[in-house]
């Protein structure tokens, strides 16, 4: 009898030890891209035995295909180091497996305008711009993603579109990955009736700025201080405008700029030489 207990126990140990067996290395990101240079993202890896058990005290090792791109840690952390790809190969025993990696070049995000005053009736709209920019300063192509932290005081599309809800005061957010910006945004809410632009007409060479600022009055026909209007031109092969008012001469002839709030507008030319 003894030594049959002795045997069920032998057989019972036998057989754990057999079920534990490594047989896959679970990673929970199958791939990886990391925005900026020198921010880091760290594997979560588990191996597992044939019933998808975790097998304990298991430490898996990790290397880089491309160091000069990512570099990885013992822990798994993967760190950017230069735009590009490279591969992480993840190995415990005979057991490997592969994660892609990607890294994007990216900075900062440079939000056009940095804050923005909106003044009208609820509802009132703005587009803002945001150009992501890497290590060198240059403009890359990348989506931006916009949240507002307190939609009950203004609301933001995916693209960038503000829409004044209430009175108040909120931090707009711009990311990409884990690269952030903001945009402040005050909304004031009063009735629009007329506005202005200055200068009505102005005269740039092409490659050249010239700055419109918009002026606002109110039903009463008092001023109305600091608003943000939105801009466009009429033929950007002539002249460009961004946000913040600012158009840029591309050739030569001559456009409108237009700047509105609601359905009130205003225009003025820019002939561009």
């Amino acid at each position: 009898m003894r030594l049959f207990r002795l045997f069920l126990v032998g057989l019972t140990l036998t057989l754990a030890a057999c079920s534990s067996k490594p047989t896959t290395i679970d990673v929970a990101q199958k791939k990886v891209k990391i925005y900026g240079l020198e921010r880091g993202q760290r594997l979560t890896v588990r191996v597992l035995d044939k019933k998808g058990r975790p097998v304990e005290n298991a430490a898996p090792t990790f290397a880089s295909s491309k160091t000069d791109v990512a570099t990885v840690d013992s822990g798994g952390r993967i760190v950017a180091k230069s735009e590009g790809k490279s591969v992480v190969t993840v190995t415990f025993q005979k057991l490997s497996t592969q994660v892609p990696v990607e890294v994007v070049d990216i900075k900062t995000i440079e939000v056009i305008p940095a804050s923005v005053h909106l003044i009208g009736p609820a509802g009132t709209q703005f587009p803002l711009q945001a150009t992501p920019r890497n290590s060198k300063d240059k403009p890359v192509e990348a989506k931006t993603e916009w949240s507002s932290p307190k939609p009950a005081i203004a609301t933001v599309t995916p693209e960038g579109v503000v829409t004044s809800v209430a009175p108040g005061v909120v931090t707009l957010v711009a990311k990409i990955g884990d690269v952030e910006s903001g945009c402040e945004v005050r909304v004031t809410l009063h009735d629009v009736a007329r506005l202005e632009i200055r200068p009505a007409t102005a005269i740039v060479k092409a490659g050249d700025n010239q700055q419109f600022e918009v002026l606002g009055y109110g039903p009463d026909g008092k001023s109305i201080e600091g608003l943000n209007a939105v801009f466009q031109s009429s033929d950007a092969t002539v002249a460009r405008v961004n946000p913040a008012g600012v158009a840029i001469g591309v050739a030569s002839g001559a456009a409108t700029i237009r700047a509105s709030i609601g359905a009130v507008k205003a225009e003025a030319t820019l002939i561009v030489n």
